[in-house]
């Protein structure tokens, strides 16, 4: 859109030139004149996101909004290195034509129907969420087996059934995560804001609460997707029979597959035993790295992972987190959050009213907020204020709004990694992401609604 990049600067002068106010730092001021440029070139896509995201660097400079080398931080960030390492290890699964093998041995044990595949991926993420606590990793798990799936049933490139594929991964991923405790890290945030206010939280508590309709959540998302991308047919003469032959004519398991899946499961353990070793996601992902490319046992080198590596997600991605801790470190997310609050006049509201007014709200803020961490760190503050200056049990208004915090982040490919990650394959537009995020939203607040008013309520959470 040729008008993206003026409209784009007219929106950022606005609001710089807007008065101040009172509560919010001069700095703050500025990081909402840049969210505010950066955002409209973010919607427009009026030039390449890789571009808008690198350029959030120079502008947050010269808008003196941070010094450099905090400008750069976002870059940084494990949370980049992670996705580079996943597009790494998805590189030597296609490579070795592992990927290509476990499609067809998934192919032939669900299906060759697309409402059968998609479901596999739902029910996959729904167990690897109890495994891996980390919706980043669970994506880049399942991510070279949906890209497999997608090229051997419809073909390389953007087609319906590879928008409906990758977004059914991501979002069904993000849903499920509220109901679990160390499936995201909000949720640990939430159950530690909590603590501060005296309330303990334990893993069976939170799966208590949060399980039932995240659950519930994560099949409607499913059913959403399936509605608004209808997939295409397979190729017509798709079939068991043609995953014997295709496998018969791949042979046995060859030396590389071996060895590239070894380093796979070495990682996949790393990522699950996590909590217990507490071993960093992103080391262990790159020290699979590193085994993948070793002399005689690896099966990959430079040439062929420079040429299969998306490398605008590194710019995507650390620019969209460099924006979000400006955002929370100059108090601008934290001033958004409480005009949104007095504006709407959430304080004046009863318990009931105010914890439905509260779910709403939140959701729809996640268009705002880069990174489900950074908004649960600058909002879940707000939230435990406003409930004890309302004299309510912090628990009636925190643990809802983490769970929607961490479990929500469906409106926008910035929102969250995996969002980041599907749109780095280059199958999906920005437009994707609102076009099944604002129903699903919609949808998730009816949901949380009926289950503050019935399930909650019968449990005990308020009365």
């Amino acid at each position: 859109m040729t008008w993206g990049v003026p409209l784009a600067v007219l929106v950022s002068v606005l609001v710089w030139f807007a008065p101040q106010p009172a509560s919010l730092s001069l700095a703050g001021h500025h990081a909402l004149s840049l969210f505010a440029g950066v955002f409209v070139l973010y919607l427009t896509e009026a030039i390449p996101l890789a571009i808008t995201s690198l350029m959030v660097v120079p502008a947050a400079v010269l808008m003196k909004v941070v010094p450099v080398k905090e400008a750069l931080t976002g870059f940084s960030s494990t949370s980049v290195w992670l996705i580079v390492g996943a597009f790494i290890l998805a590189s030597a699964m296609v490579k070795t034509r592992l990927a290509e093998r476990i499609t067809w041995h998934i192919l032939r044990t669900i299906g060759f129907t697309p409402t059968r595949v998609t479901l596999g991926i739902t029910m996959a993420n729904i167990v690897l969420a109890f495994l891996i606590p980390s919706s980043t990793a669970r994506t880049a798990v399942l991510l070279p087996v949906c890209l497999g799936i997608a090229s051997v049933m419809c073909g390389e490139g953007r087609t319906k059934f590879a928008i409906n594929l990758l977004l059914t991964l991501a979002f069904t991923n993000a849903t499920i995560g509220a109901g679990i405790l160390t499936a995201t890290v909000p949720n640990p945030v939430t159950v530690d804001f909590l603590a501060k206010a005296g309330t303990h939280i334990t893993y069976t508590d939170w799966l208590l609460y949060g399980f039932p309709p995240a659950l519930i959540m994560t099949f409607v998302t499913w059913f959403v997707i399936q509605r608004i991308f209808p997939p295409e047919a397979a190729r017509e003469g798709l079939g068991e029979s043609v995953a014997h032959e295709r496998l018969a004519e791949m042979g046995p398991t060859t030396n590389a597959e071996w060895r590239a899946f070894a380093v796979f499961i070495l990682v996949l353990l790393g990522w699950v035993s996590g909590a217990w070793t507490k071993f960093d996601s992103t080391v262990v992902c790159l020290v699979g790295v590193g085994l993948l490319c070793l002399p005689k046992f690896g099966v990959l080198d430079w040439p062929y992972i420079n040429r299969h590596t998306s490398w605008q997600v590194v710019m995507v991605a650390g620019g969209g987190i460099t924006l979000g801790d400006i955002l929370m470190k100059t108090g601008a997310a934290k001033w958004l959050a409480v005009t949104i609050f007095h504006g709407l006049g959430l304080q004046a509201l009863g318990v009931l009213a105010l914890l439905l007014a509260l779910m709403v709200v939140i959701q729809y803020l996640h268009v705002v907020f880069v990174g489900t961490t950074a908004m649960a760190t600058a909002f879940l503050p707000i939230v435990l204020a406003l409930a004890q200056t309302a004299k309510i049990d912090p628990l009636v208004l925190v643990l809802p709004a983490g769970m929607i915090i961490g479990g929500y982040p469906v409106l926008m490919f910035y929102n969250t990694l995996p969002n980041i990650i599907i749109y780095g394959t280059g199958k999906l537009k920005v437009g994707d992401f609102p076009k099944v995020g604002v129903l699903i939203s919609f949808i998730a607040c009816v949901v949380y609604a009926l289950c503050a008013v019935t399930y909650w309520r019968w449990l005990g959470l308020y009365s």
